[in-house]
This record gives structure tokens, C-alpha cells and sequence, in this order.
């Protein structure tokens, strides 16, 4: 696991305020095959009649997919639900990975949506084979809403973070326009995992190798962030998302887990009151906490201490990847504001927020790939919302895209473009 900045800021005027971005990026190399960790998951499939035709044959097809790719070693638990619970099959490893496929092709819809149970289920499962360092996750797959059994939101989530601290992860993946998405992104936040969005049937294969891929090549878990002010500094605002909480004058972020095809970054706004060409800035101090992946598979719980300073030079410092952060980060809050406007039924300031992002990315970003695509979607969006064609299927997909990019998931962004 290593940690860098790259910074950025406007020319200092001697006795004046200075506004400094700090890009935060953690990244580390993959394990060696030998060395990976071992995978103790269950698959918590929807099987409610909401869920009949395309949306149960993309997760069954998806839940096959991860059968595949799993290594004989990893344990595999299936769990089906509608208004009843069943287990598919418990702990399978080796040659039952086959008959656990086997078992979800023959799953049909039905019923109503007991998510509570089968999300219970699929945890005591878990538990019951927790593996010691190793990854322990709940992988739930649905299309619906908590109709049955525990349906309050705050209980639900709690649920999942309960589970998290002892050890067992939850991601949610839910499919097609009538999710709750607010409540599968809370519970997978709670319990330290990843939300999905599968809006199309052709990308439910690629969203489920983003989670098997990132198993495989994990390189930390539970990495945590501790960001501190330095005495003559103020840590004005963190643009990324992630959850947090205070601490003293600085925060405490909840980075994940970190996968090595993918680094976790985070872009810091420090407010120094005054600062000289020449001077070295004590801008403040990052921590950042993690169990790493060790040889022979097991982890370690390892931190790294460093100081976020620098000497200032004469004249504007321009980092093009700070500004490209910067930009698609501007894109996903305009996402947010736009979809908040929306529901105040401000239909005009929703579509102006989007095309303000969208001009701030092309006066600003140049010519960089990602943000003329990005500013390209925000076209397409803003356009939806100048004739009020928005769908349920655009909210979650305008929800994601800015949930996505505001926890450093660029390839979750990319599998579920449009256009």
C-alpha cells in the first residue's frame, strides 16, 4: 500500500488567504496468485415475481459468472428468497461450485419480496465459515423494495453495520427502474461494501467481473483515512464522498477496501490564511490504516504516517490531473443538485446545473478523453430535463454515475454509460 499527493493552487499573494487542492491517491501492486486471500461469500438471489424474465436471468447469469471465477479454495453460499427463504446450497467449494450453478439455473420467480430474510440468511452463512483475514461478504442481488419481514430502512442498514464490524461486508446490486437504490446504497455503505446499478442486461456480466476482479486483486481492507489540518491551516471541505466522521479539527474517512485495478483517491481543499513564495507550508498531515494483504495470504494491520508539505513557488502551480479530478467531481455533485431540483419539481434550475458542470469540464479540461465524454453525458441528461422526459431508469442512472465517481470507481462509471 502507498500513498501520494499531487497539489494545486493559484498564484499566492503575499498576506492573503491560500486555497490549496490536495489530491490524495492510494494505490498498491496485486498479490501474487499464491498469496491472495481467501473468499468466504454468499449470493443472495431475489427471487420475487417482480424479478420474472430479464431481471432473474441477469443475476442467475451473473451469479454463474462469479462461480466461475472464484478459485476451488473459496466458499460459496446461495441463498434464494421471496416471501419464504431457502439455501441453495452452504459453504460450497471445488466441485460443488459447478453443482451451486447448477442450482441457481433452476431458480424460478415468484411471491413477494422478503429481503430482511434472505439478506439474514445469507449473513449466518457467512459467519458460520468466517475465515480469520480472509474476505467475508454478503452479495445481495435484487430488483424490489423490503416488503416482508424487516423493512424500516434504519434497521436495515444498521443491520449491515453491525455485520461490517464483525468482519462481514455487504454489497447490493439491484436491477431495472423500481429499486429502492437509496436504501441498497445505505446498506452497502453500513456494511463497507459496493453498490451496482444494472440498468441493461448486457451489463450485468461486466458489473459482476468489477467485484470478482476486485476480490482478486485485493490488495488492503477497511482502509481508512485520517486527514489533520496543520496548525496554520484549515481543511475547508473533502470533495469525495466516502462516509466520515470528525475528528478534532480534521476527518476520518472510510475508504474500503482497495483493489490494485483500481487506486482510491481523495481531493483535499486546504485554506492557508496567508502564504509567501519561498515559505514551506505545514498544510497538515495524512494517516492512512489498512489490513494488507501478506505473503502466504494472510493480512496485516499496517498504517503509514505522512506530512502533507510543500515550499511554494512563485506563480500558479497547475496539476492537469487535480483539475481533471476536480472537474468530474463538479460533474457528479451537478448529478445530485439536478436530481435534488428535480424533486422540488425546479425542472429549469435541474437542467442548468447540469449544463453549468458541463461548461466548467470544457473551458477547463482541454482535451482529455474522460472529460469530453463526461461533458457529452451531461448533455444528454440536461436535454431529458429541458422536456421533462426524465424516467425512473435516468434518475437511478444519474444517481450512480455521481455515486460512482465520488468514491473513485472510474470503471464503475464506464460499465454503465450510455451513448
Amino acid at each position: 500500500m502507498r500513498i501520494d499527493f499531487r497539489l494545486d493552487h493559484p498564484a499566492a499573494v503575499p498576506g492573503a488567504p491560500l486555497n490549496l487542492r490536495t489530491l490524495l491517491q492510494v494505490t498498491g501492486d496485486p498479490p501474487p496468485a499464491a498469496d491472495r486471500v481467501q473468499m468466504n461469500l454468499a449470493l443472495v438471489l431475489d427471487r420475487s415475481g417482480s424479478m420474472m424474465g430479464e431481471p432473474l436471468d441477469c443475476a442467475k447469469n451473473a451469479a454463474s459468472l462469479l462461480l466461475r471465477r472464484v478459485w476451488p479454495e473459496d466458499a460459496v453460499s446461495v441463498v434464494v428468497y421471496d416471501h419464504e427463504v431457502g439455501t441453495l446450497i452452504a459453504q460450497a467449494t471445488d466441485t460443488n461450485h459447478q453443482r451451486a450453478a447448477e442450482l441457481i439455473r433452476d431458480v424460478d420467480a415468484r411471491g413477494m419480496t422478503n429481503l430482511s430474510g434472505g439478506w439474514l440468511r445469507g449473513r449466518d452463512l457467512t459467519e458460520e465459515g468466517l475465515l480469520d483475514g480472509g474476505v467475508n461478504r454478503v452479495i445481495l442481488l435484487t430488483d424490489g423494495c423490503a416488503n416482508q419481514g424487516i423493512t424500516d430502512p434504519h434497521l436495515l442498514t444498521e443491520m449491515c453495520r453491525e455485520a461490517a464490524a464483525k468482519g462481514i461486508t455487504t454489497t447490493t446490486i439491484g436491477f431495472g427502474p423500481h429499486y429502492d437504490e437509496d436504501l441498497l446504497r445505505a446498506m452497502a455503505d453500513a456494511g463497507r461494501g459496493s453498490a451496482y446499478y444494472v440498468e441493461r442486461a448486457d451489463q450485468t456480466s461486466g458489473i459482476f467481473e468489477e467485484e470478482v476482479e476486485g476480490l482478486l486483486s485485493l490488495v488492503a481492507q477497511n482502509v481508512t483515512a485520517e486527514v489533520t489540518p496543520g496548525s496554520g491551516s484549515e481543511l475547508a471541505f473533502v470533495q469525495h464522498s466516502y462516509p466520515r466522521a470528525p475528528l478534532g479539527r480534521g476527518v476520518r474517512l472510510e475508504l474500503g477496501d482497495l483493489y490494485a485495478r483500481e487506486p482510491r483517491r481523495v481531493l483535499l481543499n486546504f485554506r492557508l490564511p496567508s502564504a509567501t513564495p519561498g515559505e514551506v507550508l505545514e498544510v497538515g498531515h495524512v494517516r492512512v490504516e489498512g489490513h494488507v494483504v501478506s505473503a502466504g495470504g494472510g493480512v496485516q494491520r499496517r498504517a503509514i504516517d505522512l506530512p502533507i508539505r510543500f515550499t511554494l513557488e512563485a506563480g500558479a502551480r497547475v496539476d492537469p490531473e487535480v483539475t481533471k479530478v476536480a472537474l468530474l467531481l463538479e460533474a457528479a455533485h451537478a448529478r445530485e443538485e439536478a436530481v435534488t431540483r428535480r424533486d422540488r419539481g425546479d425542472w429549469q434550475g435541474a437542467h442548468d446545473a447540469l449544463l453549468s458542470a458541463r461548461a466548467s469540464m470544457l473551458s477547463l479540461g482541454g482535451d482529455d478523453a474522460d472529460v469530453v465524454r463526461e461533458a457529452r453525458d451531461l448533455s444528454m441528461s440536461a436535454a431529458a430535463f429541458a422536456d421533462q422526459s426524465l424516467s425512473d431508469a435516468d434518475i437511478k442512472y444519474l444517481k450512480q454515475q455521481a455515486y460512482n465517481e465520488s468514491r473513485s470507481r472510474g470503471s464503475g462509471k464506464e460499465r454503465i454509460r450510455r451513448g
